[in-house]
């Protein structure tokens, strides 16, 4: 099954279950694409918060880099985060065909 999972809330619990669930479908197979839009950004930017850790293990779980929103946010934050947490982040494609995705699920 291919699911696009956009982390949508500031809240660490509610991004740290939404990344879980992320990681435990793609462990099964599945194709997952993360999409963390602006409000999960201080948390990335906690080196302690759960969600900064899942991210960095994207690449364990043969999972692409998640995406965020092309807007100046972004730069600011790949910009300031570190480089192996960084590499796991990428500006979401101009085009998202949401019929490419069999689930869109927003946490």
């Amino acid at each position: 099954m291919k699911l696009l999972i956009k982390l949508h809330t500031p809240t660490e619990m509610a991004s740290y279950e939404g990344c879980a669930l992320a990681l435990t479908l793609a462990t099964f197979g599945h194709d997952v694409q993360l999409y963390l839009d602006a409000p999960v950004f201080g948390l990335l930017m906690q080196p302690e918060s759960r969600l900064h850790g899942m991210i960095q293990s994207l690449e364990l779980y043969d999972m692409p880099a998640a995406w965020l929103p092309d807007d100046v946010f972004s730069g600011w934050v790949t910009g300031m985060l570190p480089t192996d947490l960084a590499s796991q982040l990428i500006l979401v494609p101009e085009v998202i065909p949401a019929a490419d995705f069999e689930r869109i699920l927003t946490f």
